[in-house]
């Protein structure tokens, strides 16, 4: 029986961030953050102990202001079904690989952002299904504020953040979750920062405000056809710098790799992505250093740069753009044509100045 304990947020000028390196993985052990401001995380209750075994998936449809469904529409971040679910982007953690990540495999669309001393994290949106279980939550960055006001009014689901960061998101139409305690528990297959969870069918039916999902700038074509002239690709690797995500064009999926073997979250789900895009961006240090002295990152998504997407085995150059941080992205191949995403799911990699990226 889950126990009725509440852990308070308390208001502290020091955030500490764990980033615990995996024996897969070099990563610094420790990363804290410094804010002047106070520190928010969620009120968050016990829960009785995970099961190993493959827990399921569920999809639910909340109260949102999502008008009726057309004949033949598709979802705007699929380009599938439409669905009447809000959109919840969590915040899950990329270090530490000794358990394997929950509910990313039902995520529609995966961004992998940089933060402190190289490593990167996931800013995973569920929209299609909403899992009961995801994680490990972890905390907000400023990269977050800007990136996310694409989607409309999403809620955010996260763990705390320095002040900088949360101050930025309060700016934001984003809706902050993170007060629904009830929603997050602690699991007991991990410690300490790794183990908080969420349950994203109980948040989409307790946040208020979220928003109807809306387009963010991905046209969907059916045919291989449409980039059948590009290059043909096997394998991508993205490095930035502390932080490696591979690709293996694998079973007529892009499906992720780990030392050579692909990668399933906790529900035994491959995580595969149907589209690959590296998008080429800018980081700048947004004020916030961990005690080494690494400063955090916010990664540009409003400003403009060259794109690559890879699907059914090929890749496709071109640009993208985003005037403000609540419009949308164009993307457009060399001739300046829409790109042509593949229904499915996709994986955004928001790669820096410094990344490096390798195909074969």
């Amino acid at each position: 029986m889950r126990s009725a304990r509440v852990l308070a947020a308390v208001a502290i000028p020091v955030l500490i961030l764990s980033a615990c390196s995996s024996k897969k993985s070099p990563a610094p052990s420790t990363t804290a953050v410094v804010s002047s401001a106070p520190v928010s995380s969620p009120a968050v209750s016990s829960s009785p102990p995970v099961s190993s075994a493959p827990a399921p998936s569920k999809t639910t449809t909340a109260k949102t202001t999502a008008p009726a469904v057309k004949p033949g529409a598709t979802d705007p971040l699929t380009g599938l079904a439409p669905s009447k679910n809000p959109v919840l982007a969590v915040k899950i953690d990329n270090t530490y690989f000794e358990v394997a990540q929950f509910g990313v495999s039902d995520a529609d669309i995966v961004f992998v952002e940089q933060v402190e001393g190289g490593l990167t994290r996931l800013i995973a949106v569920f929209h299609t299904t909403l899992p009961t279980e995801v994680g490990p939550v972890r905390s907000v960055r400023s990269t977050d504020a800007q990136l996310l006001p694409v989607f409309g009014r999403p809620g955010l689901v996260f763990s705390g953040g320095a002040g900088g960061p949360l101050a930025d998101l309060a700016k934001t139409a984003v809706v902050d979750t993170s007060a629904l305690g009830g929603d997050y528990f602690r699991s007991s297959v991990a410690t300490g920062t790794y183990n908080l969870h969420a349950d994203l069918t109980k948040i989409a039916k307790d946040a208020t405000g979220l928003g109807a999902v809306q387009p963010i700038g991905l046209t969907f074509v059916k045919s291989s056809a449409a980039v059948s002239a590009g290059a043909k690709v096997k394998s991508i690797s993205v490095v930035m710098e502390a932080g490696l995500t591979d690709f293996s064009w694998t079973g007529g999926r892009f499906v992720r790799m780990r030392n050579d073997a692909p990668v399933s979250d906790y529900q035994g789900k491959v995580e595969a992505a149907d589209n690959v895009l590296v998008m080429h961006v800018t980081d700048t240090p947004d004020g916030t250093v961990d005690t080494n002295g690494q400063p955090s990152y916010l990664t540009q998504t409003v400003g403009s740069g060259k794109v690559t997407l890879y699907r059914d085995g090929h890749a496709v150059a071109g640009t993208w753009k985003r005037a403000t941080a609540t419009g949308r992205f164009t993307f457009q191949d060399a001739k300046g044509h829409a790109l042509p995403f593949k229904p499915g799911k996709t994986w955004v990699m928001l790669a820096p100045q410094t990344a490096v990226v390798t195909t074969t």
